[in-house]
């Protein structure tokens, strides 16, 4: 790394860490930029700036009522308009992610900040369609979609309608509210379908076939979070228990973890021969060739890789093959180092 690119590399820590704004991250006397649904892991009350899409979608959610206090003034933001907070000029760009998701541009401006400082893209989950913009730092997560060299196949709704049709059930694990909306919308336009309480109100429209659980038959077909695994109403119960459910578990995008938690599940399972685990990736999630053509939109930027451990190695040689600069910061030092 040249002395040219720490020096950078330290600005663009210090950007992170001391101006007012947090990026998913609800932090005491900070403004938080929220980019997805799910992407911050608590949603304390404070100044809570979002796409409007994101911000109408988060009405929905089932909030305490100081959350609830925190989204009403929340200010509400459009792609490709530009606003302030602090000493940073920030703009917006769609993610490709439904629900709002948005990357976030940010540069330094104002007393202080010599040249304006080095742009930075911020992304946190990226669609195939993921809107790009000229920087010098791109802050990437590492995802499996892109990270890994064989990932799994995308889910497919011939899949599901094929499992649906044996009458088989079916458990679909994903991420967050955005995975589980794409998943509806590619590959359960025709089956019905329920969700968990944390995403169903999310996926009910206009054309939606989802099945509330107080209904009279209850959808074969559920979305469910990663971290429910061991939540009332992961796996369905026959009325007649001695009468053995077959179907599938699909994990969509899944960490370790969570792999280890569902394979134990399924281990410990009375009928776990009827019952089959398999892996998937989300559909429309951006893969090598999205990755690579956003890295030169963007004007071939050094790259800041976060994430899980799991996929970041094999993350950061694939954009070092691009040609990339890469600084990777483990999971679980992120915080600290920022």
């Amino acid at each position: 790394m040249t002395a040219t690119s720490e020096a950078e590399l330290h600005l663009v820590q210090q950007l992170i860490a001391r101006e007012r704004l947090s990026l998913d991250l609800c932090a005491r006397g900070r403004t938080s930029f929220l980019s997805h649904i799910g992407a911050a892991p608590r949603l304390v009350p404070g100044p809570w700036i979002g796409h409007r899409d994101l911000i109408y979608a988060l009405a929905l959610a089932n909030l305490a009522p100081a959350q609830r206090t925190s989204l009403a003034r929340a200010v509400l933001v459009e792609h490709d308009r530009e606003f302030g907070v602090g000493r940073l000029r920030l703009r917006t760009l769609p993610s490709g992610l439904p629900l709002g998701g948005s990357s976030l541009r940010l540069q330094p401006h104002g007393p202080g900040s010599g040249s304006g400082g080095p742009s930075c893209l911020y992304t946190w989950a990226l669609g195939a369609s993921a809107r790009a913009a000229s920087c010098e730092w791109l802050l990437l997560r590492a995802e499996p979609t892109w990270s890994q060299t064989d990932p799994p196949r995308p889910l497919a709704p011939e899949a599901i309608e094929t499992l649906h049709a044996l009458s088989a059930s079916v458990v679909i694990l994903v991420a967050t509210a955005p995975d589980a909306r794409m998943v509806a919308d590619r590959c359960l336009r025709g089956v019905p379908f329920t969700a968990h309480p944390r995403f169903l109100p999310h996926l009910v429209g206009d054309d939606s076939k989802v099945t509330r659980p107080a209904g009279q038959e209850p959808a074969r077909v559920r979305l469910w979070p990663h971290d429910a695994v061991n939540a009332p109403g992961f796996w369905p119960v026959h009325k007649d228990r001695s009468q053995a459910i077959a179907g599938a578990v699909l994990l969509v995008d899944a960490p370790e973890p969570v792999r280890q938690q569902v394979h134990a599940w399924h281990a410990a399972h009375p009928d776990a021969r009827r019952i089959e685990v398999a892996r998937a990736s989300c559909p429309g999630r951006a893969g090598r060739a999205e990755i690579s053509a956003l890295w030169h939109a963007c004007e071939r930027p050094q790259v800041l890789l976060r994430g899980d451990p799991e996929w970041a190695g094999d993350a950061r040689r694939f954009l070092q093959d691009l040609g990339a600069g890469v600084e990777a910061q483990a999971q679980g030092t992120q915080l600290a180092l920022l």
